[in-house]
Formats: C-alpha cells, structure tokens, sequence
C-alpha cells in the first residue's frame, strides 16, 4: 500500500476522531430550547423553568422554554425531531413519553429508544390510592380480600385509559391475582368525586393540594402511594407494597431532560453536566418541595436504562390488562 495513501487514510481517521471534541469545544454556540409538551404554569412547568434558568447561567447561552401542550407530547417531540441533531433543542419528557404512550400505542410517530438521546432525569412523584373516609376499604390487603370474594366487583376510577394511572392500577390488580374493574374519566378530580360519592370503591390519582385537604376534612383517604417504599413527603400512607404485603411494585411518574438521537456523546455529557449544576439550584429545589416531588438524578446512561426499562415494564402490564389505544 503506497505510503501516501497510509498517510491518508491516518490522517483521515485522526480527523474523525476529533470531530466529537469540536462539538462539544464548540457547544453550546447559539440560544437553546427546552420543548415542555405542557402548558405555562403546570407542574412540569414550574419545575422546568429554573433548570432552564439555572443551565443558563451555566451554559452561558439563553435556554428558552418553549410550552407546546397537547398531543400527549407527540407535537413538541416531532419539533425536536426536526430539529438539527445538535444538543439545542431538548424535550422534558415524562414516564408517558418514553413509557406508558409507546406500550399502548402501536402506531406512534416514534421511537423512545430510537429517536430519544437521554441527558438525564430531573424528578419523580408518587401516586396515591384513594378510598371514601367511610369506606370499609382500609388499606390494599381490603382490596385484595373483597375482589377475591367477588371477582370484578371492585370498581375503580382513573384520568384517562392506557395512562400512568391506569397501569398503576392494573399493574396492583395484576401482582395481586385479582379481578377489578376500571372506570375511566377524562380528569382526576371526576373520579375522586364519585370516590367520595360512595359509587366507585377506589380511585388512583396524582397527589393534588385539593385531594390534601379533602383526606385533612375527613372526607377522602389514602391507603397506600405507588412508589417502592413510604414518600419522603407523606410518611403516614404506606407503600402499596407496605399495605397489600407484597414486594416489587413501583409505579412512579418520572422526568427527565432528552436530545434528539444522533446528538454527538460529547454534547450530551456537557448537558448533562449542565443539569446536575441545575439541580442544586435552590429555585429547582424550592420548587420541588412545594410541589412535593422528589429530585432524581439519573446519568446519561442511567436515564437510557430507565427509558428501556419502563417501556419494557409498561408493555408488561398494557399486554397482561389488554390495554391498547388505537
């Protein structure tokens, strides 16, 4: 092989190898966005806002919070796929995003593995199982009991069908070998009221202030929260592992910050360095107490686990409960 072409060839690979280093050298070079498939004042929201000021300050470029509601986050994510594979354009997914949607809808316009480069996670929350205060339902193990004696006879309600909510519910039914029956309403605060009103038994619900002083008034309970042990911030309810006495049940809604897959690794490791800055900002943490949701810190590799993980979990449970959205 003629030597120039040795020559060539080597020079040619050393170029291509430095290509990432002048990416990341070169990053950030123009304002960034951070696409929130929610609208102004929601809770993703007003924990979005400091990281986007905090990465900031630390990017030393503007980070623009960008709110593009609806859809299920089908419209922002496909903004972010349009968008050049360059680390300036991020999408605050949640666990419906890369998770529940892909299981229990085929026909997606995309891929959480495929078209998400994760950056890493920002918070989680928990959520709670709910009974009338004079239900004889008194924790998960009463639930147990009574849908075994009558199979399909327990009803309870949930915020839309193939969501958070319902596989938490489904997920319980089926780790417990029992039959219940679902009933899906397009909000929350619908099936807390027919909880209350005596014609559903439970009700699987996100914590929500209103619900906090409703169960404070004597007028609603909670049996058990959906995360693996007792929520830092409600240390009286039990974890439905706790309440029904088994082991491995964990449905919380996560958050985590994403790229568009093909963002060089260079530019992914600086975001993420960037947001674990972020999250030692008092305003993100300020925000997260009054919201009572939990920091979680995830790598990028981390967060690429989970996104797996959850999709894998979530098909689980969409596919043992037939639950399919067309």
């Amino acid at each position: 092989m003629p030597r120039i072409f040795l020559l060539s060839l080597t020079t040619g690979i050393a170029l291509s190898a430095l290509a990432p280093m002048a990416h990341a050298q070169d990053f950030p070079s123009k304002p960034l966005r951070i696409l929130i498939p929610y609208p102004t004042g929601g809770t993703p929201d007003i924990v979005g806002r400091p990281i986007a000021a905090a990465m900031s300050r630390d990017l030393g470029q503007p980070v623009v919070v960008d709110n593009k509601a609806g859809g299920g986050g089908v419209p922002a994510i496909q903004d972010m796929k349009n968008a050049a594979a360059d680390g300036h354009t991020l999408f605050l997914a949640d666990s419906s995003q890369w998770g529940t949607l892909p299981a229990v809808q085929p026909n997606l316009p995309y891929d959480p593995v495929r078209d998400f480069a994760a950056v890493g996670t920002i918070y989680s929350n928990v959520m709670f199982f709910f009974v009338n205060a004079n239900s004889s339902i008194r924790s998960m193990k009463d639930i147990v009991s009574q849908a075994k004696a009558k199979p399909g006879s327990l009803r309870y309600g949930i915020s839309g069908v193939g969501g958070i909510m319902h596989m938490a519910g489904e997920a319980f039914a089926s780790m417990a070998g029992v039959k219940v029956t679902v009933v899906p309403f397009r909000g929350t605060p619908e099936s807390i009221r027919e909880v209350m009103n005596g014609d559903l038994d439970y009700a699987v619900s996100g914590g929500n202030p209103t619900f906090a002083s409703m169960v404070k008034a004597g007028k609603l309970r909670a049996i058990a929260t959906t995360g693996p042990q007792r929520d830092r911030y409600n240390m009286e309810i039990p974890s439905v592992n706790e309440s029904a006495g088994i082991s491995g049940y964990n449905l919380e809604t996560g958050f985590g910050l994403v790229a568009r897959s093909g963002t060089p690794r260079p530019v992914i490791d600086r975001l993420a360095r960037s947001l674990a800055v972020a999250q030692k900002d008092g305003a993100y943490l300020d925000a997260l107490k009054r919201l009572e949701y939990n920091p979680l810190f995830m790598s990028p590799d981390e967060f690429t686990a989970k996104i797996r993980a959850d999709l894998e979990k979530y098909t689980a449970i969409a596919r043992a409960g037939s639950i399919r959205i067309e």
